[in-house]
């Protein structure tokens, strides 16, 4: 029974279709190297994995018609946030401006004016992800804007790649706690609730901090009070709501 639960476990079937994407596609170096890198066993320990935090601010939420503003992302190393390796890159030629999405992200066309072409920042993106789960709260803008991204620029499909979502995970609890009192689950509101720090400013790189910090929060009270044996991967912490 093991086995068979083991061989439909969320992170054996993406192992799987690795596989099949790099045998039926040809694949530029970049993408073959990020594809091809070692997923994490069952039995790693999720504490000691290697994370790296991300966030997109775009024009809205439909890549075909909206734009990439910025990108900020940051590793998670050994429950450590490495503030040293931070970035954040605001996208050339991604003018699509617009007065609702400025409110929220202080974004503006001077900025864009001085930022790096799309390509560019998607290359040392995913030179980031190679060997690291992707942690995102509320992962359909990323997800959206990178399968877009991928289509368009090498007519592939979506990358198979390990996200985890701390919406999701949020989610999760609330449901296991039958706790239905909040249907609020913005990154700041969650926060809040954990109690942490507040972030006065929005943007990619304080929302990937702010992502991160939220991430090692669930965990601990995923795995409060459990040894540290046993917090491994066999906890489907990909599995959506």
């Amino acid at each position: 029974m093991s086995s068979i639960l083991s061989y439909f476990h969320p992170l054996n079937k993406l192992k799987r279709e690795r596989e099949v994407y790099l045998e039926k596609h040809q694949l530029p170096d970049n993408l073959k190297a990020l594809i091809s890198a070692p997923l994490p066993d069952l039995d790693d320990d999720i504490f000691s994995l290697e994370y790296i935090s991300v966030d997109f601010e775009t024009s809205g939420f439909d890549p075909k018609k909206d734009a990439l503003l910025s990108v900020g992302y940051l590793p998670l190393i050994k429950e450590q946030l490495i503030l040293s390796k931070a970035v954040e890159t605001f996208i050339h030629g991604g003018e699509k401006i617009n007065a609702a999405t400025a409110v929220i992200n202080h974004i503006v066309p001077e900025m864009l004016e001085k930022g790096a072409p799309l390509k560019e920042v998607m290359d040392k993106l995913f030179e980031e992800f190679i060997g690291r789960v992707i942690i995102v709260h509320g992962s359909i803008v990323e997800k959206r804007f990178l399968n877009h991204y991928i289509a368009k620029e090498y007519g592939l499909p979506p990358l198979p790649l390990l996200w985890v979502d701390t919406l999701q995970i949020e989610k999760s609890l609330h449901m296991y706690k039958n706790n239905s009192e909040t249907s609020d689950f913005r990154l700041s509101s969650i926060r809040e609730r954990h109690r942490l720090p507040e972030y006065s400013a929005h943007g990619a790189l304080i929302d990937s901090l702010a992502t991160g910090e939220l991430y090692l929060a669930l965990l601990k009270i995923c795995f409060e009070g459990v040894n540290s044996n046993v917090r491994h991967m066999h906890f489907d912490f990909t599995r959506p709501i």
